[in-house]
């Protein structure tokens, strides 16, 4: 199953902090096996969040990534052999990260992109539960390719009214299905969760949740610590620091899975 996040304004909603803490959790909570992918062509904050070693070395991502599988897919479809040796293996092989580009060319990228990523998500999606993508913010064409292929479009929004109401002027996602994560979200805010419900009559208890603002989830994420973060705090206590947090996400999973109609394994 194809699950891409996407925003409508560029650094606002937290796709890819939402990303990665619903990619992990889902792991932790389902044991499914996730593949997590990212079509930016410059700010590859997804591997540097989940694995702290590779910060600042991506050149030994030269024979790894969304690069590699754009070479193997011009001469031949790929199988599951070839995806997990693209692949870096997480979580004893329940999260499977795919690194981004190395490529300098924009034009080159994205010409490349369009060409085939429609083949490698197929591909992916075949031996993996879930394949989640963290696409470019906005109207663009690669963006709208891969959210015209999914079974499900996670909408990425936060508190910010001109920013909902932006939102609520685009008719692309007619006909798709649609979950809405509120990030970055602060609980004191007057437009919290149930008042935005009242506001906009597309957010529905079933088909929305929010991911709070963390300081300790935004520090492991720059320290590429995001797994760790999460396996220390999986139990914590509802008083602990971060409690609410740790909560929020597990109830934005299940109403995820809910809303997709999946039983826990």
């Amino acid at each position: 199953m194809k699950v891409t996040f996407w925003s409508n304004v560029r650094g606002q909603g937290g796709n890819t902090s939402n990303l990665l803490a619903v990619a992990v959790m889902s792991t932790l909570l389902y044991q499914y096996k996730i593949m997590v992918i990212q079509t930016h062509f410059n700010l590859n904050n997804l591997e540097t969040s989940l694995v702290s070693t590779l910060r600042g070395d991506r050149e030994i991502f030269m024979d790894l990534g969304i690069d590699a599988l754009t070479r193997y897919i011009k001469s031949a479809p790929l199988d599951k052999e070839v995806i997990e040796s693209c692949s870096i293996s997480l979580l004893n092989k329940h999260l499977n990260l795919l690194p981004g580009t190395l490529k300098d060319n924009r034009k080159i990228y994205e010409n490349d992109m369009n060409k085939t990523i429609k083949g490698i998500l197929h591909a992916a999606s075949k031996y993996h539960d879930f394949v989640f993508i963290d696409t470019n913010s906005g109207i663009n064409d690669l963006s709208m390719k891969i959210i015209k292929d999914s079974d499900l479009v996670v909408v990425c929004l936060n508190q910010n009214k001109t920013i909902l109401e932006d939102y609520a002027n685009i008719s692309i996602f007619r006909g798709k299905k649609v979950f809405y994560l509120i990030g970055n979200y602060d609980y004191y805010s007057r437009y919290n969760l149930y008042n935005l419900r009242k506001s906009f009559s597309w957010l529905k208890n079933s088909n929305s949740a929010i991911i709070p603002y963390n300081t300790e989830y935004m520090d492991a994420q720059s320290d590429g610590q995001v797994i760790q973060f999460m396996l220390k705090n999986m139990d914590c206590d509802k008083d602990d620091n971060n409690g609410y947090f740790i909560k929020q996400v597990k109830l934005a999973v299940n109403k995820l899975m809910k809303y997709l109609e999946i039983e826990r394994r």
